[in-house]
């Protein structure tokens, strides 16, 4: 699994706005399988962007593993349908889920309140990290995020 970045706005410096998705090389069923929580295999900004990024992991995998029995240079793309997200914003809680739970078959249920549950354990996490915590200016960075 791969987890991909795409960023909509890359003339802009100032604008950091971007979209999280994901990319699967299933060894077993032979193939490539993106998920994207907002667009299909329609979308022409989504499929430049992950057969790009197949194509060079394709190259990549050809160099290194030239001699191993599995090559992945002939395997196709299929774009996996999945429950589009209601908003702009909740991408990266859908790419995570992904992430934790696709194994192939059958896309994870993502729904508003997945996402919700999903920000509470994420923010408890993050609020409760040691490491995060000994930094200097972590409480003031905390502050500043949520006011």
């Amino acid at each position: 699994m791969f987890p991909m970045f795409q960023d909509l706005a890359p003339h802009d410096t100032q604008d950091k706005c971007g979209h999280h998705y994901a990319i699967c090389l299933d060894l077993k069923n032979q193939r490539f399988e993106v998920l994207d929580s907002i667009r299909s295999e329609a979308d022409s900004d989504l499929t430049t962007h992950a057969e790009f990024f197949i194509n060079n992991l394709k190259e990549t995998w050809n160099r290194h593993y030239e001699h191993s029995k599995v090559q992945i240079r002939h395997f196709p793309i299929e774009y996996v349908a999945t429950v589009k997200q209601g908003n702009t914003t909740d991408c990266g809680f859908h790419a995570l889920e992904y992430f934790a739970k696709w194994e192939g078959r059958v896309v994870p249920a993502i729904t508003a309140a997945t996402v919700v549950e999903l920000r509470k354990i994420h923010t408890w996490n993050w609020l409760t990290n040691e490491d995060f915590n000994k930094r200097s200016g972590a409480r003031e960075f905390v502050e500043e995020a949520t006011m």
